[in-house]
């Protein structure tokens, strides 16, 4: 009888030990690909410094001999093709409709490149500007609102992304608004350091920062630090199409939105007449978003001497 038990154990030992081989080398597998995950990653990370690196040199280069914009405007799309005079069919003076949109701006300057950028773009087509923010120092690349989710500025391959602007903007004149994406990272990479900006210390002394596009440079001041919802009828839904809008009421309804949804209270005066730059970047859910909005510091204004939202006064 003892024999026929030891018998029974030891076959029974060896029909699973099969089975433990299998689970152990599942194990193994999964950690060898996240081995191999996190190397790849440490990869990309190395990578995008170096690219990051090797662009900011070429930035900082005064060399300003080759100024020539000529050079790269054929690279810009173009506005399109508009009828001839005698092609255009007038409409009657009682039918014209007066319109309270935005007008467009053009450049102080006109089409002449900001000069790293025009250097910039020699080592990648795709760059349209650049921001400095304390730590963050980063070219924005354009393209489509997918490509840069997995590529450099330059366009080669990176899990790190790059900075982009929206697809739908257009720097054939000065954008009201221009939104820029990138990822949250948890290195600080792109625009992983956004979240800093939840803290009011952090905020307040670093409000002001740079971005410059094309063909202007800009200082900007940060009016709101808000999270927000993209699906509509969420809680804190905001949608960014009605901050683009041309329509000033529209705009300024949307303006306000977001204000209202700021972390922090602000008495820096802002109107829908403002050209405005949000960072926008994903946090929580989905289709919540982390969004550092900021103003172009107007004409004439001083960065000790900003401009503040006029308080009521009481009646005399």
């Amino acid at each position: 009888m003892k024999y026929q038990s030891r018998q029974r154990r030891r076959e029974h030992r060896q029909r699973f030990r099969p089975g433990r081989l299998i689970i152990l080398l599942f194990g193994f597998g999964i950690a060898a690909f996240g081995l191999v995950k996190l190397l790849c990653y440490g990869a990309d990370l190395f990578s995008s410094r170096q690219t990051t690196q090797e662009l900011r040199e070429i930035a900082r280069e005064t060399d300003t001999a080759e100024t020539t914009a000529a050079v790269f405007r054929t690279e810009l799309p173009t506005p399109d093709a508009t009828p001839s005079p005698s092609e255009s069919v007038p409409q009657p003076e009682e039918t014209q409709i007066l319109s309270d949109d935005l007008p467009a701006i053009e450049y102080p300057n006109g089409y002449n490149f900001v000069p790293r950028i025009q250097k910039l773009r020699k080592k990648s087509k795709y760059i349209v500007g650049w921001i400095t923010m304390d730590a963050l120092d980063e070219p924005v690349a354009q393209k489509d609102n997918t490509f840069f989710l997995n590529h450099d500025a330059t366009g080669k391959r990176n899990s790190n992304g790059a900075i982009f602007m929206d697809q739908e903007i257009s720097l054939l004149t000065r954008p009201y608004t221009i939104l820029l994406y990138g990822h949250n990272m948890k290195t600080g990479a792109m625009f992983g350091s956004l979240r800093k900006y939840e803290k009011f210390s952090y905020y307040y002394r670093h409000r002001l920062f740079q971005f410059d596009s094309l063909y202007e440079e800009g200082r900007y001041v940060v009016f709101a630090v808000s999270q927000v919802n993209l699906t509509p009828g969420r809680s804190k839904y905001l949608n960014l199409s009605a901050i683009q809008s041309a329509d000033r009421e529209t705009r300024k309804n949307a303006i306000n939105a977001l204000i209202k949804c700021s972390m922090h209270d602000t008495m820096l005066d802002v109107n829908e007449e403002d050209q405005l730059l949000l960072l926008i970047t994903c946090v929580g859910d989905d289709d919540d978003r982390l969004i550092v909005a900021a103003r172009r510091l107007r004409d004439g204004e001083k960065e000790n001497s900003l401009t503040m939202k006029e308080q009521n006064q009481p009646a005399t």
